[in-house]
């Protein structure tokens, strides 16, 4: 086997029909990351029969006294089940990388580990494999079993097959987020795809929750085209003050038959306490929406046009979706316009024939404890299943300087920074 450089055009022929396609090892990635400070090159891996049996997006980036790293994000796309393709493909790109004065290549492949119920429990499944003791042996430093957020892509992703109807998969939801969607719907929220032209009302949501700026997703949306959907959520205010005050009469409708029946029940002296609760629950839930009810006209008269209250990134790939980022304005987040945009392309692109929707990173700690239990409950609430990968790997190819490298933790937070998309 020998390694040659592709054309970008041969590289994203090779990479689109390979199993392990993603959008991270793309010439548009590519593109993106040489606007952050990387130096993207294409390798093809060719067999003795010249043919092309794997490649890989390999990011260079400049560390320090002329050493530099090398990231292949989300590893290369090479056949893992092939024991002997690894060893030779390892140890060409560890010649071919120390030429460049490459003290470590890293790799994060999507192969699976596990797949796991929502609370934690491994499934039955093919995904029995051995490859992070055989990575180990033959060079790689493993970063390890990793829970939380401490690698450049996440190793726990909630991921959704979509195939089905679109009632069969709202069936399958929790019952907490079938109640968040049809409350979202209720209060007015209606689901909008925008242009490349919002990015900045899209940035706006999404500017506290990751460190990118805006000129980052301005180039994103230039590099991956018609693949980079946004969507908003808005409250339409109209409808919402519409919606509400059917809400609030059918109560106080309700309300009012309650209170008819306790004053027959007076008469007869047979106020159950049945009827005493229901009146105690029925005045609180009255009262919540007549406060709710005023909010709703206040909120009419102040934005007769509606309100944007949150947006969402996604990228299209050939047999399903996958969640970029999203960010919603806190003061309306108890009107779930996530869960509704959410559903929103879930059920777009099922009958468009997607297969997936990779709602992107939660954690593998599932315990009570753990501070982001919410995200983890509101991602596998759709019914996802709990993919875990195998995690990161250093291919490490100068010892000496790659150890001086991590006691120093020269460029870690900036490693991190350059690539983590955990959202």
């Amino acid at each position: 086997m020998k390694i040659v450089k592709l054309t970008p055009e041969q590289f994203d022929n090779f990479s689109s029909n390979h199993p392990l396609h993603t959008y991270y090892q793309t010439s548009a990635y590519g593109n993106l990351m040489s606007q952050e400070g990387f130096d993207p090159h294409y390798y093809g891996f060719i067999n003795d029969q010249n043919i092309l049996i794997g490649a890989s997006l390999v990011l260079v980036q400049k560390l320090f006294l002329g050493y530099k790293y090398a990231y292949a994000p989300r590893g290369y796309l090479i056949d893992y089940d092939n024991k002997d393709l690894i060893i030779d493909v390892t140890n060409k790109m560890k010649r071919f990388l120390a030429k460049n004065s490459i003290i470590f290549l890293k790799i994060d492949p999507p192969v699976v580990n596990n797949k796991r119920d929502k609370d934690g429990n491994i499934l039955k499944s093919p995904y029995t494999n051995d490859l992070i003791p055989f990575l180990t042996k033959i060079g790689y430093d493993y970063f390890g079993d990793n829970k939380f957020f401490g690698t450049l892509k996440p190793r726990w992703n909630a991921i959704l097959k979509v195939t089905g109807s679109s009632q069969t998969l709202f069936d399958n939801f929790d019952h907490s987020v079938k109640n968040k969607i049809r409350k979202a719907e209720s209060r007015g929220i209606e689901i909008l795809q925008g242009n490349h032209n919002d990015i900045e009302i899209f940035y706006k949501f999404v500017a506290k929750k990751h460190y990118r700026k805006l000129n980052y997703y301005k180039k994103f949306a230039e590099c991956f085209g018609n693949n980079f959907e946004l969507y908003f959520a808005k409250l339409n205010t109209e409808a919402y003050l519409n919606n509400i005050k059917l809400i609030y009469e059918k109560e106080l409708q309700k309300n009012e038959e309650i209170n008819k029946n306790i004053q027959e029940a007076g008469l007869k002296n047979k106020i159950s306490n049945k009827l005493t609760n229901s009146k105690i629950t029925s005045d609180k839930v009255l009262a919540v929406y007549k406060k709710e009810l005023e909010t709703a006209s206040n909120l009419f008269a102040k934005n007769p046009q509606g309100i944007i209250i949150s947006a969402t990134a996604v990228i299209i790939e050939k047999y399903g979706v996958e969640l970029v980022i999203e960010g919603q304005n806190p003061t309306y987040k108890l009107y779930y316009p996530t869960f509704l945009a959410k559903w929103y392309i879930i059920e777009k692109y099922s009958k468009l024939g997607a297969v997936y929707f990779d709602l992107n990173a939660i954690t593998g700690y599932f315990e009570n404890n753990n501070k982001f239990k919410g995200l983890n409950e509101m991602k596998l609430g759709f019914n996802a299943e709990v993919t875990e990968y195998i995690g990161e790997f250093d291919l490490v190819i100068n010892r000496t300087i790659y150890l001086i490298h991590k006691k120093a933790k020269l460029g870690k937070k900036a490693l991190k920074k350059s690539h983590n998309e955990t959202k």
